[in-house]
């Protein structure tokens, strides 16, 4: 018989950790914790499948946890439970502790539940794979091309500013538009897309979660600006954002997300099973069915390229195959 998934909530109040073990410990093996030492005392003697972490504690923030708990168990997986109002507190949490979801208070019984079970699937598929250092996971070989990056602003300024500071390091394509970035989607191997929240006066959320679905090895990062904050949460529970990067733009800072989003895009490509730490809910109904065929018949275009790319002609193979 398989064991239980072990769950690790924390929170300062225990009326909050009594409710959440009486609502799973029918199916998981729970442990919980009143502070952030306390959890990760529980971190280093047991194997914790999902961690489940309130962010405003009195000695240890929640991110601050989730960071620390990232270096000891990296296949643990990590979720948040904050208010919508603090948007530093929520990008920190993606940038240092590379959450899963971010549960709003009071939460829903049925999202929890749903969103705790895809945690704990994910944790025990990866649980190998999640641990290994970055080199021991190389690319996938046969892609034929280095990954490439997209910029999507519709701001020429700030559009040409970032893929300036991008261009020394790696092969950048602008865009201000939606359409204009299937075309180079479906035109080259793209492997982190640098994003404004809103192009065009619409949120790039709908495409940004369409792509996650249906070729997640893609990272993101998101420029937000403060008075983003319910589109952050949003962003980061269905598009899974790998990392954001706050307005003005500091050079250095920027140059860093990018690099950490294009090496998580490596270490897609080298295991895709770690992708599934990274999925996002597949009942969504799409809004715009329309950008969903649009980005569909980018992504087979783009998919029949780098099979070509990839597949080795007759004459390689045959040389393969001659006796030194």
């Amino acid at each position: 018989m398989q064991e239980k998934p072990r769950l690790l909530f924390v929170d300062d109040e225990e009326r909050v950790i009594n409710l959440l073990r009486m609502m799973f410990r029918s199916d998981y093996e729970v442990h919980t914790a009143t502070s952030g030492l306390q959890a990760l005392e529980i971190i280093a003697s047991h194997r914790i499948d999902v961690i489940v972490s309130d962010q405003r504690m009195p000695e240890m923030l929640g991110i601050e946890l989730l960071s620390e708990v990232r270096k000891l168990s990296p296949a643990t997986m990590r979720i948040l439970l904050t208010g919508y109002s603090d948007l530093s507190a929520i990008v920190g949490s993606v940038n240092d502790g590379e959450v899963f979801r971010f549960i709003n208070k009071p939460w829903e019984q049925d999202e929890i539940k749903a969103i705790i079970a895809d945690a704990a699937e994910a944790a025990r598929a990866t649980a190998e794979v999640a641990s290994l250092p970055m080199e021991a996971l190389a690319p996938a070989s046969g892609f034929g091309e280095l990954p490439e990056l997209l910029v999507l602003d519709d701001s020429q300024g700030h559009r040409q500013a970032m893929m300036q500071i991008l261009g020394t390091d790696y092969t950048v394509h602008g865009a201000s538009s939606i359409p204009e970035a299937l075309k180079i989607l479906e035109q080259h191997n793209i492997g982190v897309i640098v994003s404004e929240a809103q192009v065009g006066g619409s949120d790039t959320g709908e495409l940004l979660h369409i792509l996650k679905q249906h070729y997640p090895s893609i990272t993101t990062v998101m420029l937000t600006n403060s008075a983003d904050a319910d589109l952050v949460i949003k962003l980061i529970n269905s598009a899974q954002i790998f990392r954001f990067a706050t307005k003005p733009i500091r050079a250095s800072v920027f140059q860093l997300s990018v690099s950490a989003a294009m090496k998580e895009h490596h270490r897609f490509r080298g295991s895709p099973a770690l992708t599934r730490r990274h999925r996002v809910a597949t009942s969504r109904e799409p809004q715009n069915k329309a950008l969903l065929v649009s980005v569909m018949r980018s992504l087979s275009n783009w998919r029949t390229r780098l099979l070509r790319l990839s597949k080795p002609s007759i004459d390689e193979k045959q040389k393969r195959g001659r006796p030194q």
